[in-house]
């Protein structure tokens, strides 16, 4: 009987297009708050079926425009965990969804240093086009949490080019 589910499983998700991608990518953040541009640089893994994939999204270093200075992350407080969904709307130009949590924060949660409702879940929505193995992707990031209330859902703007090994 396992092996029957086991078959059926991998049948299922070769049949959907199961699929591994590492990207890296450069985005463009405008903070609204301090109307700053910050230009993020990061690294992505992906894998699952199109419509719905597991992500390990770490971000190595962003630029300030306003301030001209470079931020070097530390990957352990930098990485984000999470879902994304992509969905075709026509040919080459798909709208895409994700939820994540921090790392940092996860292990947070594990140690008990934190509670599940004062955790920001961060949320992004976007549209996009693929050309070959790049992507082109713009839309809006924000986060929710429940303790202290504080939710900002869609509230900055991004443009994401990304580049698919």
């Amino acid at each position: 009987m396992r092996k029957l589910v086991v078959i059926s499983i991998i049948t299922i998700l070769s049949v959907y297009g199961f699929s591994m991608a590492v990207s890296a990518g450069i985005g463009f953040n405008l903070d609204m708050s301090s109307g700053a541009l910050v230009t993020p640089v990061f690294i992505q893994f992906s894998a699952g079926i199109p419509y719905l994939q597991g992500t390990i999204h770490a971000y190595v270093f962003s630029f300030d425009w306003s301030s001209l200075v470079v931020k070097g992350f530390s990957l352990p407080d930098h990485t984000y965990l999470g879902i994304q969904t992509k969905v075709t709307v026509h040919k080459s130009i798909y709208v895409k969804g994700q939820i994540f949590w921090s790392l940092k924060h996860i292990t947070s949660l594990i140690g008990g240093e934190r509670t599940i409702a004062g955790t920001p879940l961060y949320t992004r929505i976007g549209l996009g086009s693929n050309f070959s193995s790049i992507e082109l992707d713009a839309g809006f990031d924000g986060y929710w949490q429940l303790e202290p209330s504080s939710t900002v859902p869609f509230a900055r703007p991004y443009l994401l080019v990304n580049f698919t090994f």
